[in-house]
Protein backbone atom coordinates (compact mmCIF):
# COMPACT_ATOMS: atom_id res chain seq x y z
CA UNK A 1 0.00 0.00 0.00
CA UNK A 2 1.42 3.37 -0.96
CA UNK A 3 1.91 5.81 1.89
CA UNK A 4 -0.62 8.59 1.92
CA UNK A 5 0.72 12.13 2.21
CA UNK A 6 -1.45 12.87 5.22
CA UNK A 7 0.14 10.01 7.15
CA UNK A 8 3.34 12.05 7.58
CA UNK A 9 1.52 14.74 9.57
CA UNK A 10 -0.53 12.15 11.45
CA UNK A 11 2.64 10.25 12.42
CA UNK A 12 4.24 13.44 13.76
CA UNK A 13 1.16 14.05 15.89
CA UNK A 14 1.34 10.55 17.39
CA UNK A 15 5.09 10.87 18.11
CA UNK A 16 4.69 14.30 19.72
CA UNK A 17 1.88 13.01 21.93
CA UNK A 18 3.67 9.79 22.88
CA UNK A 19 7.11 11.18 23.83
CA UNK A 20 5.92 13.14 26.91
CA UNK A 21 4.06 10.01 28.07
CA UNK A 22 7.30 7.98 27.86
CA UNK A 23 9.29 10.61 29.77
CA UNK A 24 8.78 9.22 33.34
CA UNK A 25 10.10 5.80 32.28
CA UNK A 26 13.35 6.88 30.55
CA UNK A 27 15.98 8.86 32.50
CA UNK A 28 17.49 10.10 29.24
CA UNK A 29 14.29 12.09 28.67
CA UNK A 30 14.15 13.69 32.15
CA UNK A 31 16.37 16.69 31.33
CA UNK A 32 14.41 17.50 28.15
CA UNK A 33 11.99 20.09 29.52
CA UNK A 34 11.10 21.10 25.97
CA UNK A 35 9.04 17.90 25.66
CA UNK A 36 6.17 19.66 27.44
CA UNK A 37 5.67 21.72 24.24
CA UNK A 38 5.16 18.72 21.97
CA UNK A 39 1.44 18.17 22.78
CA UNK A 40 0.80 21.84 22.00
CA UNK A 41 2.66 21.53 18.68
CA UNK A 42 0.68 18.35 17.94
CA UNK A 43 -2.54 20.29 18.45
CA UNK A 44 -1.38 22.96 15.98
CA UNK A 45 -0.52 20.29 13.37
CA UNK A 46 -3.93 18.66 13.84
CA UNK A 47 -5.67 22.00 13.44
CA UNK A 48 -3.70 22.58 10.24
CA UNK A 49 -4.87 19.28 8.71
CA UNK A 50 -8.42 20.59 8.29
CA UNK A 51 -7.66 23.60 6.05
CA UNK A 52 -5.00 21.59 4.20
CA UNK A 53 -6.99 18.38 3.58
CA UNK A 54 -10.57 19.44 4.23
CA UNK A 55 -12.83 18.12 6.96
CA UNK A 56 -11.25 14.97 8.40
CA UNK A 57 -13.77 13.28 10.75
CA UNK A 58 -11.32 10.51 11.62
CA UNK A 59 -9.08 13.14 13.25
CA UNK A 60 -11.77 14.38 15.63
CA UNK A 61 -11.17 11.71 18.36
CA UNK A 62 -7.43 12.39 18.54
CA UNK A 63 -8.13 16.12 18.41
CA UNK A 64 -10.37 15.75 21.48
CA UNK A 65 -7.71 13.67 23.23
CA UNK A 66 -5.10 16.33 22.42
CA UNK A 67 -7.28 19.08 23.89
CA UNK A 68 -7.63 17.17 27.18
CA UNK A 69 -3.93 16.36 27.09
CA UNK A 70 -2.95 20.02 26.71
CA UNK A 71 -5.37 21.04 29.46
CA UNK A 72 -3.74 18.57 31.85
CA UNK A 73 -0.31 19.72 30.69
CA UNK A 74 -1.04 23.41 31.27
CA UNK A 75 0.94 23.63 34.54
CA UNK A 76 4.25 22.30 33.15
CA UNK A 77 3.74 24.46 30.06
CA UNK A 78 3.44 27.61 32.20
CA UNK A 79 6.55 26.59 34.11
CA UNK A 80 8.43 26.20 30.84
CA UNK A 81 7.34 29.69 29.74
CA UNK A 82 8.75 31.05 33.02
CA UNK A 83 11.99 29.09 32.43
CA UNK A 84 11.31 27.04 35.56
CA UNK A 85 12.04 23.28 35.55
CA UNK A 86 9.12 20.98 36.29
CA UNK A 87 9.46 17.56 37.87
CA UNK A 88 5.72 16.88 37.95
CA UNK A 89 6.07 14.11 35.34
CA UNK A 90 7.97 11.93 37.92
CA UNK A 91 4.94 11.90 40.20
CA UNK A 92 2.51 10.90 37.45
CA UNK A 93 0.21 8.03 38.39
CA UNK A 94 1.14 4.88 36.46
CA UNK A 95 -2.51 3.90 36.04
CA UNK A 96 -3.30 7.32 34.58
CA UNK A 97 -0.36 7.02 32.19
CA UNK A 98 -1.51 3.57 31.07
CA UNK A 99 -5.00 4.96 30.46
CA UNK A 100 -3.52 7.84 28.41
CA UNK A 101 -1.57 5.33 26.29
CA UNK A 102 -4.74 3.30 25.67
CA UNK A 103 -6.69 6.40 24.64
CA UNK A 104 -3.84 7.55 22.39
CA UNK A 105 -3.67 4.13 20.76
CA UNK A 106 -7.44 4.00 20.18
CA UNK A 107 -7.63 7.49 18.68
CA UNK A 108 -4.49 6.94 16.58
CA UNK A 109 -5.91 3.66 15.22
CA UNK A 110 -9.12 5.46 14.21
CA UNK A 111 -7.10 8.18 12.52
CA UNK A 112 -4.95 5.75 10.53
CA UNK A 113 -7.71 3.25 9.73
CA UNK A 114 -9.89 5.89 8.10
CA UNK A 115 -7.24 8.20 6.64
CA UNK A 116 -6.97 8.98 2.94
CA UNK A 117 -6.08 6.15 0.55
CA UNK A 118 -5.57 8.20 -2.60
CA UNK A 119 -1.92 7.13 -2.74
CA UNK A 120 -3.14 3.78 -4.08
CA UNK A 121 -5.13 5.30 -6.94
CA UNK A 122 -3.92 5.76 -10.56
CA UNK A 123 -2.76 9.22 -11.52
CA UNK A 124 -3.76 11.18 -14.61
CA UNK A 125 -1.92 10.22 -17.79
CA UNK A 126 -1.98 13.79 -19.11
CA UNK A 127 -1.12 15.74 -15.98
CA UNK A 128 -3.24 17.89 -13.68
CA UNK A 129 -6.57 19.35 -14.74
CA UNK A 130 -6.69 22.64 -16.59
CA UNK A 131 -8.23 25.40 -14.50
CA UNK A 132 -10.18 28.16 -16.18
CA UNK A 133 -12.13 31.07 -14.72
CA UNK A 134 -15.16 32.15 -16.72
CA UNK A 135 -16.45 35.71 -16.81
CA UNK A 136 -19.08 36.40 -14.17
CA UNK A 137 -22.62 35.75 -15.33
CA UNK A 138 -25.30 38.43 -15.46
CA UNK A 139 -26.25 37.47 -11.92
CA UNK A 140 -22.67 38.03 -10.73
CA UNK A 141 -21.94 34.33 -10.15
CA UNK A 142 -18.33 33.27 -10.62
CA UNK A 143 -17.54 29.89 -12.19
CA UNK A 144 -14.28 27.95 -12.34
CA UNK A 145 -13.91 25.10 -14.86
CA UNK A 146 -11.76 22.03 -14.27
CA UNK A 147 -10.91 20.24 -17.53
CA UNK A 148 -9.43 16.73 -17.44
CA UNK A 149 -7.86 15.59 -20.71
CA UNK A 150 -7.43 17.41 -24.03
CA UNK A 151 -10.12 18.70 -26.35
CA UNK A 152 -9.69 16.64 -29.53
CA UNK A 153 -11.90 16.08 -32.53
CA UNK A 154 -13.81 12.82 -32.11
CA UNK A 155 -12.85 12.45 -28.42
CA UNK A 156 -16.07 12.27 -26.38
CA UNK A 157 -16.72 14.80 -23.63
CA UNK A 158 -18.52 14.24 -20.31
CA UNK A 159 -19.90 17.38 -18.68
CA UNK A 160 -20.05 16.61 -14.96
CA UNK A 161 -22.28 18.69 -12.66
CA UNK A 162 -20.70 18.30 -9.20
CA UNK A 163 -22.49 17.18 -6.03
CA UNK A 164 -23.56 19.63 -3.33
CA UNK A 165 -21.82 17.58 -0.62
CA UNK A 166 -18.12 17.77 -1.41
CA UNK A 167 -18.51 19.64 -4.73
CA UNK A 168 -16.03 19.07 -7.56
CA UNK A 169 -13.22 18.39 -5.08
CA UNK A 170 -14.97 15.13 -4.13
CA UNK A 171 -15.02 13.69 -7.68
CA UNK A 172 -11.44 14.34 -8.77
CA UNK A 173 -10.53 10.63 -8.77
CA UNK A 174 -13.67 9.77 -10.74
CA UNK A 175 -12.74 12.40 -13.33
CA UNK A 176 -9.13 11.20 -13.51
CA UNK A 177 -10.22 7.59 -14.10
CA UNK A 178 -12.67 8.63 -16.82
CA UNK A 179 -9.93 10.70 -18.44
CA UNK A 180 -7.64 7.66 -18.42
CA UNK A 181 -10.41 5.67 -20.11
CA UNK A 182 -10.39 8.09 -23.05
CA UNK A 183 -12.87 10.83 -22.17
CA UNK A 184 -12.45 14.55 -21.70
CA UNK A 185 -14.16 15.61 -18.48
CA UNK A 186 -15.41 19.12 -17.83
CA UNK A 187 -16.64 19.96 -14.36
CA UNK A 188 -16.79 23.16 -12.38
CA UNK A 189 -17.20 24.84 -9.03
CA UNK A 190 -19.07 28.01 -8.20
CA UNK A 191 -18.06 30.64 -5.73
CA UNK A 192 -20.53 31.23 -2.89
CA UNK A 193 -22.34 27.95 -3.58
CA UNK A 194 -20.00 24.95 -3.70
CA UNK A 195 -18.17 23.71 -0.61
CA UNK A 196 -15.34 23.76 -1.33
CA UNK A 197 -14.93 25.69 -4.54
CA UNK A 198 -11.64 25.55 -6.45
CA UNK A 199 -10.34 28.78 -7.96
CA UNK A 200 -8.22 29.25 -11.10
CA UNK A 201 -5.04 28.70 -9.06
CA UNK A 202 -6.23 25.33 -7.77
CA UNK A 203 -6.78 26.61 -4.24
CA UNK A 204 -9.70 25.09 -2.34
CA UNK A 205 -11.91 27.47 -0.38
CA UNK A 206 -13.84 26.07 2.60
CA UNK A 207 -15.68 29.24 3.57
CA UNK A 208 -19.22 27.86 3.15
CA UNK A 209 -19.24 25.19 5.85
CA UNK A 210 -22.36 26.80 7.37
CA UNK A 211 -24.33 25.71 4.28
CA UNK A 212 -23.60 22.01 4.75
CA UNK A 213 -26.38 21.35 7.32
CA UNK A 214 -28.92 22.75 4.83
CA UNK A 215 -27.58 20.50 2.06
CA UNK A 216 -27.74 17.46 4.35
CA UNK A 217 -31.25 18.37 5.53
CA UNK A 218 -32.50 18.50 1.94
CA UNK A 219 -30.65 15.32 1.00
CA UNK A 220 -31.94 13.26 3.94
CA UNK A 221 -35.46 14.62 4.45
CA UNK A 222 -36.27 16.28 1.14
CA UNK A 223 -38.86 13.64 0.16
CA UNK A 224 -40.60 13.64 3.55
CA UNK A 225 -40.81 17.20 4.90
CA UNK A 226 -41.89 20.23 2.91
CA UNK A 227 -39.29 22.58 4.40
CA UNK A 228 -36.46 20.23 3.38
CA UNK A 229 -38.10 19.72 -0.01
CA UNK A 230 -38.18 23.50 -0.53
CA UNK A 231 -34.43 23.61 0.08
CA UNK A 232 -33.98 20.83 -2.45
CA UNK A 233 -36.01 22.66 -5.07
CA UNK A 234 -33.84 25.75 -4.56
CA UNK A 235 -30.73 23.61 -5.10
CA UNK A 236 -32.21 22.18 -8.30
CA UNK A 237 -32.99 25.69 -9.54
CA UNK A 238 -29.43 26.82 -8.76
CA UNK A 239 -27.91 23.90 -10.66
CA UNK A 240 -30.24 24.54 -13.58
CA UNK A 241 -28.93 28.11 -13.73
CA UNK A 242 -25.37 26.74 -13.76
CA UNK A 243 -26.09 24.31 -16.60
CA UNK A 244 -27.86 26.87 -18.77
CA UNK A 245 -24.97 29.32 -18.33
CA UNK A 246 -22.09 26.86 -18.74
CA UNK A 247 -23.16 24.59 -21.60
CA UNK A 248 -23.01 27.28 -24.35
CA UNK A 249 -19.57 28.34 -23.14
CA UNK A 250 -18.32 24.76 -23.05
CA UNK A 251 -19.63 24.31 -26.58
CA UNK A 252 -17.59 27.35 -27.61
CA UNK A 253 -14.49 25.69 -26.17
CA UNK A 254 -15.29 22.43 -27.95
CA UNK A 255 -15.75 24.18 -31.29
CA UNK A 256 -12.09 25.21 -31.12
CA UNK A 257 -10.97 21.60 -31.73
CA UNK A 258 -9.42 20.63 -35.04
CA UNK A 259 -11.78 20.44 -38.03
CA UNK A 260 -14.23 22.59 -36.07
CA UNK A 261 -16.26 19.42 -35.53
CA UNK A 262 -18.20 19.25 -32.25
CA UNK A 263 -17.35 16.08 -30.31
CA UNK A 264 -20.20 14.08 -28.75
CA UNK A 265 -21.22 15.14 -25.23
CA UNK A 266 -22.62 13.02 -22.40
CA UNK A 267 -24.23 14.86 -19.47
CA UNK A 268 -23.73 13.63 -15.91
CA UNK A 269 -24.92 15.24 -12.70
CA UNK A 270 -24.83 14.51 -9.00
CA UNK A 271 -27.63 15.37 -6.60
CA UNK A 272 -29.54 18.49 -7.55
CA UNK A 273 -27.43 18.75 -10.71
CA UNK A 274 -28.66 15.34 -11.85
CA UNK A 275 -32.25 16.37 -11.19
CA UNK A 276 -31.75 19.63 -13.11
CA UNK A 277 -30.46 17.66 -16.10
CA UNK A 278 -33.47 15.33 -15.94
CA UNK A 279 -35.97 18.20 -15.89
CA UNK A 280 -34.20 20.09 -18.68
CA UNK A 281 -34.20 16.89 -20.72
CA UNK A 282 -37.93 16.45 -20.07
CA UNK A 283 -38.54 19.93 -21.47
CA UNK A 284 -36.58 19.18 -24.65
CA UNK A 285 -33.54 21.20 -23.63
CA UNK A 286 -31.14 18.58 -25.01
CA UNK A 287 -31.27 16.76 -28.33
CA UNK A 288 -28.91 14.53 -30.27
CA UNK A 289 -28.81 17.28 -32.91
CA UNK A 290 -26.68 19.45 -30.61
CA UNK A 291 -24.32 16.53 -29.86
CA UNK A 292 -25.94 15.66 -26.52
CA UNK A 293 -26.28 11.87 -26.41
CA UNK A 294 -27.68 11.04 -22.98
CA UNK A 295 -27.84 11.75 -19.26
CA UNK A 296 -26.70 9.99 -16.13
CA UNK A 297 -28.22 11.27 -12.86
CA UNK A 298 -26.25 10.16 -9.81
CA UNK A 299 -27.77 10.05 -6.34
CA UNK A 300 -30.48 12.57 -7.07
CA UNK A 301 -33.91 12.80 -5.45
CA UNK A 302 -36.08 14.63 -8.05
CA UNK A 303 -37.32 17.02 -5.34
CA UNK A 304 -39.45 18.97 -7.81
CA UNK A 305 -41.56 15.84 -8.35
CA UNK A 306 -43.11 16.27 -4.87
CA UNK A 307 -45.71 18.72 -3.65
CA UNK A 308 -47.03 19.75 -0.24
CA UNK A 309 -49.75 17.67 1.33
CA UNK A 310 -51.16 19.12 4.56
CA UNK A 311 -54.27 17.47 6.09
CA UNK A 312 -57.29 19.67 6.71
CA UNK A 313 -58.17 20.05 10.39
CA UNK A 314 -61.88 19.88 11.35
CA UNK A 315 -63.44 23.24 12.15
CA UNK A 316 -65.18 23.56 15.54
CA UNK A 317 -68.37 25.62 15.34
CA UNK A 318 -69.69 28.00 18.02
CA UNK A 319 -72.45 26.63 20.27
CA UNK A 320 -75.17 28.37 22.27
CA UNK A 321 -73.79 30.22 25.28
CA UNK A 322 -70.09 29.78 24.53
CA UNK A 323 -67.77 30.99 21.79
CA UNK A 324 -64.91 28.87 20.47
CA UNK A 325 -63.39 31.64 18.35
CA UNK A 326 -60.11 31.81 20.27
CA UNK A 327 -59.66 28.06 20.16
CA UNK A 328 -60.71 28.00 16.52
CA UNK A 329 -58.09 30.62 15.68
CA UNK A 330 -55.42 28.45 17.33
CA UNK A 331 -56.53 25.45 15.27
CA UNK A 332 -56.44 27.53 12.08
CA UNK A 333 -52.80 28.39 12.79
CA UNK A 334 -51.83 24.83 13.70
CA UNK A 335 -51.03 23.78 10.11
CA UNK A 336 -48.46 26.60 9.98
CA UNK A 337 -46.72 25.17 13.07
CA UNK A 338 -46.79 21.45 12.27
CA UNK A 339 -44.34 20.08 9.68
CA UNK A 340 -45.97 19.93 6.27
CA UNK A 341 -45.89 16.52 4.62
CA UNK A 342 -45.37 15.71 0.95
CA UNK A 343 -46.91 13.61 -1.73
CA UNK A 344 -45.59 12.66 -5.12
CA UNK A 345 -46.77 15.06 -7.82
CA UNK A 346 -48.82 13.80 -10.75
CA UNK A 347 -46.39 15.11 -13.38
CA UNK A 348 -43.16 13.14 -13.73
CA UNK A 349 -40.23 14.03 -16.00
CA UNK A 350 -40.28 12.06 -19.29
CA UNK A 351 -36.99 11.09 -20.92
CA UNK A 352 -36.26 12.56 -24.34
CA UNK A 353 -32.60 11.57 -24.41
CA UNK A 354 -31.81 8.29 -22.58
CA UNK A 355 -31.48 8.70 -18.81
CA UNK A 356 -29.66 6.39 -16.40
CA UNK A 357 -30.29 6.88 -12.67
CA UNK A 358 -27.37 5.68 -10.55
CA UNK A 359 -28.53 5.32 -6.93
CA UNK A 360 -27.35 3.85 -3.64
CA UNK A 361 -27.88 0.21 -2.76
CA UNK A 362 -30.10 1.20 0.16
CA UNK A 363 -32.87 1.92 -2.33
CA UNK A 364 -33.45 -1.82 -2.74
CA UNK A 365 -33.19 -2.54 0.99
CA UNK A 366 -35.47 0.27 2.17
CA UNK A 367 -38.34 -1.09 4.32
CA UNK A 368 -40.88 1.20 2.63
CA UNK A 369 -41.03 0.15 -0.99
CA UNK A 370 -44.74 0.99 -1.18
CA UNK A 371 -45.00 2.99 -4.40
CA UNK A 372 -46.57 6.43 -4.17
CA UNK A 373 -46.19 6.96 -0.40
CA UNK A 374 -42.98 8.99 -0.60
CA UNK A 375 -41.34 7.16 2.31
CA UNK A 376 -38.46 5.90 0.22
CA UNK A 377 -36.06 8.74 -0.72
CA UNK A 378 -35.83 7.26 -4.23
CA UNK A 379 -39.61 7.05 -4.64
CA UNK A 380 -39.83 9.60 -7.45
CA UNK A 381 -37.19 7.70 -9.44
CA UNK A 382 -39.09 4.42 -9.07
CA UNK A 383 -42.31 6.11 -10.15
CA UNK A 384 -40.58 7.82 -13.08
CA UNK A 385 -39.29 4.47 -14.32
CA UNK A 386 -42.77 2.98 -14.06
CA UNK A 387 -44.94 5.81 -15.34
CA UNK A 388 -43.01 8.44 -17.31
CA UNK A 389 -42.50 7.90 -21.05
CA UNK A 390 -39.11 7.68 -22.71
CA UNK A 391 -35.93 5.59 -22.41
CA UNK A 392 -34.84 5.40 -18.78
CA UNK A 393 -33.08 2.93 -16.53
CA UNK A 394 -31.83 2.59 -12.97
CA UNK A 395 -28.56 1.07 -11.80
CA UNK A 396 -27.20 0.46 -8.32
CA UNK A 397 -24.16 -1.15 -6.76
CA UNK A 398 -25.94 -3.16 -4.10
CA UNK A 399 -23.45 -2.49 -1.27
CA UNK A 400 -22.83 1.18 -2.13
CA UNK A 401 -23.86 4.01 0.18
CA UNK A 402 -25.09 7.34 -1.24
CA UNK A 403 -21.61 8.88 -0.88
CA UNK A 404 -19.71 5.94 -2.38
CA UNK A 405 -20.26 7.22 -5.93
CA UNK A 406 -17.85 10.04 -5.13
CA UNK A 407 -14.20 9.85 -4.03
CA UNK A 408 -15.13 9.43 -0.36
CA UNK A 409 -14.38 5.67 -0.07
CA UNK A 410 -10.74 6.55 -0.75
CA UNK A 411 -10.46 10.10 0.59
CA UNK A 412 -12.80 9.71 3.61
CA UNK A 413 -13.31 5.97 4.28
CA UNK A 414 -15.14 6.70 7.54
CA UNK A 415 -18.21 7.82 5.55
CA UNK A 416 -18.49 4.51 3.72
CA UNK A 417 -17.95 2.57 6.95
CA UNK A 418 -20.60 4.51 8.85
CA UNK A 419 -23.21 4.48 6.06
CA UNK A 420 -22.81 1.09 4.41
CA UNK A 421 -20.06 -0.90 6.17
CA UNK A 422 -19.27 -2.43 2.78
CA UNK A 423 -16.13 -4.58 2.73
CA UNK A 424 -14.93 -3.31 -0.65
CA UNK A 425 -16.27 0.25 -0.60
CA UNK A 426 -13.01 1.59 -2.08
CA UNK A 427 -13.71 -0.33 -5.29
CA UNK A 428 -16.89 1.66 -5.89
CA UNK A 429 -14.76 4.64 -6.98
CA UNK A 430 -13.46 2.63 -9.94
CA UNK A 431 -16.88 1.03 -10.44
CA UNK A 432 -18.54 4.46 -10.60
CA UNK A 433 -16.12 5.58 -13.31
CA UNK A 434 -16.71 2.29 -15.16
CA UNK A 435 -20.50 2.65 -15.00
CA UNK A 436 -20.37 6.24 -16.28
CA UNK A 437 -17.80 5.35 -18.94
CA UNK A 438 -19.62 2.19 -20.07
CA UNK A 439 -22.92 4.02 -20.35
CA UNK A 440 -21.20 6.74 -22.39
CA UNK A 441 -19.55 4.10 -24.64
CA UNK A 442 -22.89 2.43 -25.31
CA UNK A 443 -24.46 5.80 -26.17
CA UNK A 444 -21.55 6.55 -28.51
CA UNK A 445 -21.86 3.20 -30.24
CA UNK A 446 -25.59 3.71 -30.78
CA UNK A 447 -25.04 7.21 -32.16
CA UNK A 448 -22.42 5.93 -34.64
CA UNK A 449 -24.69 3.08 -35.75
CA UNK A 450 -27.58 5.51 -36.20
CA UNK A 451 -25.56 7.92 -38.37
CA UNK A 452 -26.85 8.12 -41.96
CA UNK A 453 -24.42 6.62 -44.50
CA UNK A 454 -25.05 9.42 -47.02
CA UNK A 455 -23.51 12.04 -44.71
CA UNK A 456 -20.33 10.04 -44.16
CA UNK A 457 -17.24 12.13 -44.82
CA UNK A 458 -13.88 10.28 -44.77
CA UNK A 459 -12.08 13.53 -43.99
CA UNK A 460 -13.92 14.06 -40.71
CA UNK A 461 -12.42 12.62 -37.51
CA UNK A 462 -13.71 9.24 -36.38
CA UNK A 463 -15.58 9.21 -33.10
CA UNK A 464 -13.54 7.48 -30.41
CA UNK A 465 -15.53 4.80 -28.56
CA UNK A 466 -13.64 3.77 -25.40
CA UNK A 467 -13.92 0.04 -24.57
CA UNK A 468 -16.21 -1.23 -21.82
CA UNK A 469 -14.72 -1.87 -18.37
CA UNK A 470 -15.77 -4.63 -15.93
CA UNK A 471 -17.72 -3.80 -12.78
CA UNK A 472 -16.30 -5.41 -9.63
CA UNK A 473 -19.30 -4.80 -7.36
CA UNK A 474 -22.69 -6.47 -7.47
CA UNK A 475 -24.53 -4.37 -10.03
CA UNK A 476 -28.32 -4.36 -10.35
CA UNK A 477 -30.07 -2.73 -13.30
CA UNK A 478 -33.74 -2.06 -14.05
CA UNK A 479 -34.41 -0.87 -17.56
CA UNK A 480 -37.32 0.58 -19.48
CA UNK A 481 -36.99 0.47 -23.28
CA UNK A 482 -33.19 0.63 -22.95
CA UNK A 483 -32.67 -3.09 -23.65
CA UNK A 484 -29.25 -2.30 -25.15
CA UNK A 485 -27.76 -1.70 -21.69
CA UNK A 486 -25.15 -4.39 -21.08
CA UNK A 487 -22.71 -3.67 -18.27
CA UNK A 488 -19.85 -6.20 -18.07
CA UNK A 489 -19.13 -7.16 -14.49
CA UNK A 490 -17.23 -9.56 -12.32
CA UNK A 491 -19.79 -9.46 -9.47
CA UNK A 492 -23.37 -10.70 -9.25
CA UNK A 493 -25.69 -10.95 -12.23
CA UNK A 494 -27.45 -7.90 -13.62
CA UNK A 495 -31.21 -7.54 -13.50
CA UNK A 496 -33.07 -6.29 -16.55
CA UNK A 497 -36.69 -6.00 -15.55
CA UNK A 498 -38.70 -2.81 -15.14
CA UNK A 499 -40.18 -1.98 -11.71
CA UNK A 500 -43.42 -3.76 -10.95
CA UNK A 501 -46.68 -1.95 -11.52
Amino acid sequence: MAMSEIWVSESLVCIFLALPLFRPFFKALWPLDGLVWLPFIAMIILAGLFPAYGFRPECLPIMLFTLFYNTANLGPLVSSIRSQPSDAFRDRNNLLTAFAFIMLGATAFTMYAFSSRIGDYPQSKTGPARLLKLPASNSGKEYYLQIYGPFQAGRPVIFMVPPEIGASASIELICVELENKGYTIVTYSRKDFDFPYIDEDGKKHFSLIAKMPGYLFAFVRGTRIASANDRGKVLEAERRTDIEYLLPRINNLLSETSYGEMPPVILAGYGAGGSALVYLNAEGGFTSDNNMLGIIAIENRLWSSFETESPDLPRILSTRGFSYRGFQGLLDRLPLILPRTLKRAEALPPANLPVLYLIGGGALKHPSLDYGMGKNPYQAIFDTLRLAPGPSAMATIIDASPLDYQDFPLTHPVYSFSLAKAKNAAKTVGDTASIIGNYASMLLERSVQAAEPDIYDPWLPVTIIPPLSPINGSLYVESKIMTWLNFPETGASTGSTAPAE
